[in-house]
């Protein structure tokens, strides 16, 4: 299953919420670490790529990267520095020395597992000066780093893997081969689909045939901003691994494409767009008086889910965190809100 979404866009918004990171959470605690191993029926396993294949006895091997480069990398590279992609080294067992900012403040389903890495800076600003320090052997780069990848290149091998036009799952096995990594991906994933299955069968007896979900995010990187979310992002877990039904309205305007960062609505168009039975409910706290003016509208009162005491507050830094490890970590959370 793939994402039905402009990924570029995600991005942008991704380094802009870097902005409103540490804000306050959700009222409902999210067990991330629970999240047992991790990923969904993402997509058909690659072929690998023309990179992984010429290792050589002295330790390297030459890669192709996302900008068409040809890089020289450890085999077996041990010190690694990376600007976006901790949650999928961390689902492969691979703890780096150093992480852009975000990556160390963000990810609630890894913040446990996070000890000891360095931070190197913004993700589209690395420090230059405290990579050189670390000595890495090796440098992980979105495409957004383009600009320093030779700056980069100067203190390690570096190598850029593509962000936009992938899932999740894309992601992992992307980095996956970049670090030798290819077999423990694809048991990530499958330990991933076993979840899922077992996660669905949990579900049984406790959300009625015919139930309908929605999910609502208030607030944001822009002020007043509300939005409602179909099979994307933040409601990935729910209409895509458990298979949750999202009503007629929402399915039809998210089919209409153009949903990269949700659908931004009016609070006018509450009823016809958050009528779901049951609500998954995202506040930013950035924006406190329109969260209040949302949560004390008469709007917002009057819809179903909010009459029949059927919303769930789940905490932002994990439902709008884009990786497998937090796939995992939502599909815990989400059994345990709705067999309570």
């Amino acid at each position: 299953m793939f994402i039905r979404k402009n990924v570029m866009l995600l991005a942008a918004f991704f380094l802009a919420a870097v902005l409103i990171t540490g804000c306050g959470k959700g009222e409902e605690g999210s067990n991330a670490g629970q999240s047992a191993l991790p990923s969904s029926s993402a997509a058909e396993s690659p072929s690998p790529s023309e990179s992984a294949q010429s290792a050589d006895p002295s330790g390297t091997r030459i890669y192709k990267d996302a900008l068409g480069r040809e890089v020289e990398i450890p085999t077996h590279p041990e010190r690694i520095i990376t600007s976006q992609y901790l949650p999928q080294m961390i689902a492969l067992g691979i703890k780096p020395i150093g992480a852009a900012t975000h990556l160390l403040t963000g990810f609630d389903a890894i913040k446990d597992q996070i000890g000891g890495i360095e931070d190197v800076g913004p993700a589209n600003e690395l420090n230059i000066e405290k990579a050189l320090t670390l000595q890495p052997d090796l440098i992980l780069v979105a495409e957004w780093n383009k600009d320093s990848v030779e700056q980069l290149s100067k203190i390690a091998p570096t190598v850029v893997v593509q962000w936009a036009d992938k899932d999740p799952f894309g992601h992992l096995r992307e980095v996956a081969d970049v670090l030798g990594k290819t077999d423990e991906a694809e048991q990530w994933i499958q330990a991933y689909e076993k979840k899922s299955e077992e996660a669905r069968s949990k579900l049984v007896g406790h959300v009625a045939d015919g139930e309908t979900f929605g999910v609502v995010v208030i607030g944001g990187y822009e002020n007043r901003q509300l939005r409602v979310y179909g099979s994307g992002n933040v409601g990935y877990t729910l209409f895509e691994t458990l298979g949750l039904s999202m009503t007629d309205r929402v399915k039809a305007a998210w089919e209409k494409g153009d949903n990269g960062q949700g659908l931004a609505i009016s609070l006018e168009q509450l009823p016809e767009l958050a009528s779901a039975d049951r609500l998954f409910l995202v506040t930013f706290h950035n924006d406190e008086d329109f969260v209040k003016e949302v949560e004390q509208s008469k709007l917002w009162a009057n819809l179903p889910a909010v009459k029949n005491d059927k919303v769930y507050t789940v905490d932002d830094g994990l439902w709008f965190s884009y990786d497998v490890m937090s796939f995992a970590a939502q599909l815990d959370d989400a059994v345990r809100l709705l067999t309570r």
